[in-house]
């Protein structure tokens, strides 16, 4: 029963640091000095005459003197609600990898991803499950976590025997992203031998069950090396790169896409003003240590050009 007490304290603790952690994260890059803006053509929050063939606002005459403050309404209508459905389409098809990358790795990214999302719903149907006795939910968790850990293995194995055979990916991919890939892989192992050694889901329920009444009872052991492995790996992600889909807001609103009219004395204006007296700790030939970014952004000619 140790083990059993211990998986249940795992679970809350890992959601409770989960959830600390990305929060601090999440705090610590907002606050980051603000990227260059990327302003790249079409941008979802554009009338859809313009966002066809990649027009901007700036386009139209006197767009300056147009500017307006958004309400919150139109500011979520007109420009949060277009940008969360196009990352959202991102992080469901990955279709900028299937677009991009030409090395023969979105089906597997996809198959990866997917196996993750089922397997947290897959998680939340057991606890539901496990609370109501429910016969369809319980059926329905059968076939989510089987294909959750199927295409989460296929995902895995898949995305790295192209890391290690690619002579073009194996410069990109450091060991952490094998041991990443590898982790991910034994939960869907595991997962899948929890299936077919509990097929009807009897210690998964009585798992789940244990942990949100906090009265834990013994299960066979591929359920307890299943959420053992998964309950770690929810601690590890916001300590790793895995949290890269949190980033895709600042990468997506804030760089890709933020074209913005920048009025003058508005919060933007006051944190560029902010940042453009910085002072540059570091040189090269195009750069002097001492300057301010606006000092070094005034300068045209660099030190080997005035030798």
């Amino acid at each position: 029963m140790t083990l059993q007490w211990f998986l249940v304290a795992l679970a809350w603790a890992s959601v409770v640091i989960f959830l600390v952690v990305a929060i601090r994260r999440v705090v610590k890059i907002n606050a980051m000095p603000m990227g260059l803006r990327w302003e790249v053509y079409p941008v979802p929050h554009e009338a859809p005459e313009k966002r066809d063939y990649g027009g901007s606002y700036m386009e139209d005459t006197d767009w300056a003197k147009k500017h307006k403050a958004r309400s919150f309404k139109e500011e979520l209508v007109e420009f949060l609600l277009p940008e969360a459905i196009e990352i959202g389409t991102e992080i469901l098809t990955m279709k900028k990898v299937r677009a991009n990358n030409r090395y023969g790795i979105w089906i597997f990214s996809v198959f990866l991803h997917w196996g993750i999302y089922l397997f947290v719903g897959w998680t939340l149907l057991l606890i539901i499950a496990s609370l109501t006795g429910s016969a369809v939910l319980t059926s329905i968790s059968i076939v989510v976590g089987a294909i959750a850990c199927v295409l989460g293995m296929i995902g895995a194995v898949g995305l790295i025997v192209r890391r290690a055979t690619s002579p073009d990916l194996g410069p990109y991919t450091a060991p952490v992203d094998y041991f990443n890939l590898i982790f991910l892989g034994a939960i869907f192992l595991f997962g899948l031998l929890s299936l077919l050694i509990d097929p009807a889901l009897v210690g998964h329920r009585a798992y789940f069950k244990g942990v949100v009444l906090f009265a834990p009872s013994a299960v066979p052991w591929a359920v307890s090396l299943t959420f053992l492995l998964f309950w770690a790996f929810v601690i590890y992600m916001p300590f790793s790169k895995l949290l890269h889909y949190v980033i895709k807001y600042f990468l997506y609103h804030q760089g890709l896409w933020d074209d913005g009219f920048t009025v003058k004395g508005s919060a933007a204006d006051r944190r560029i003003v902010e940042q453009l007296g910085y002072s540059v700790k570091w040189q090269a030939p195009h750069m002097v240590s001492g300057k301010t970014w606006l000092e070094e952004a005034q300068t045209t000619a660099t030190e080997g050009d005035k030798k």
